[in-house]
């Protein structure tokens, strides 16, 4: 089952930030840089980095949120009075977080997320044209796009090297959205299943999808599997081998919108 991602093209670049660092994506290049040795601040050190794979020559430009939560509020209970109220559930805003407020491409969810402005400010210093998202929001717009109209139900999984997002739709309705962290397979393994058991959802009534299927990966699929049979891996028929190994989340090395 494919997600009909659009890749990375020509002249695009996807700026990824994380907690620990932040990755450049083009079609030829994909580094990755920790902060702690390198920083998104005005000045040399930041624009030489920009100008080593020429980064600065990109048209069209998308900025991508890892670096906090977000949380999903259905559009028809939205009050944007409430906004601190939605966040506070996820996370702790601080003195220099401002509130992003985006909507879902099919008008169902409002998405929050912290921002750090001053990381914002910078890269709009270098890229007048940047436009920002929360990987979440990306990943529901495709997951809402390919779900069928009746009331079948989905479970989708997205995973990073430390958490992994789970989204479980029935037709276009969303049921849950949440990120767990985990260590190991068996650690993944426990939230898939309590989640399959808080929903009451038996193994032959559901099917479970991953964004990709990636080497680093594999024993979570293999635990999986002895749970569950009907499972699928969008956009990628065999293992991804070469995935960047320091990139935290590798569906979204290619992935523009």
């Amino acid at each position: 089952m494919p997600f009909n991602k659009t890749t990375i093209q020509d002249k695009e670049l996807s700026i990824q930030i994380f907690k620990d660092g932040f990755s450049f994506c083009t079609p030829n290049a994909r580094p990755f840089f920790k902060f702690d040795a390198h920083s998104i601040v005005e000045g040399d050190a930041f624009r030489k980095l920009l100008e080593s794979h020429s980064f600065l020559e990109s048209k069209k430009i998308k900025g991508v949120h890892f670096d906090h939560s977000a949380t999903f509020v259905p559009k028809t209970l939205y009050n944007p009075k409430q906004k601190h109220t939605y966040l506070n559930y996820n996370v702790s805003l601080q003195e220099t977080h401002s509130i992003a407020e985006k909507e879902s491409k099919d008008e169902r969810i409002k998405v929050l997320y912290p921002v750090d402005v001053a990381i914002e400010k910078t890269l709009q210093h270098y890229f007048k044209e940047i436009h920002f998202t929360h990987y979440s929001q990306i990943l529901y717009d495709l997951s809402s796009n390919t779900n069928n109209a009746d009331d079948s139900i989905v479970m989708n999984l997205h995973m990073q090297d430390d958490q992994f997002d789970l989204l479980v739709f029935k037709g276009k309705e969303l049921l849950l959205f949440n990120t767990y962290p985990y260590k190991n397979e068996d650690g993944f393994l426990y939230f898939v299943l309590a989640v399959a058991e808080e929903l009451s959802l038996s193994p032959e009534a559901f099917e479970m999808v991953f964004f990709g299927k990636y080497v680093r990966y594999k024993k979570c699929y293999e635990a999986l599997s002895l749970y569950h049979e009907k499972i699928t891996f969008a956009d990628q028929e065999g293992f991804v081998m070469f995935d960047e190994r320091e990139h935290p989340a590798p569906y979204f090395i290619n992935l523009f919108d």
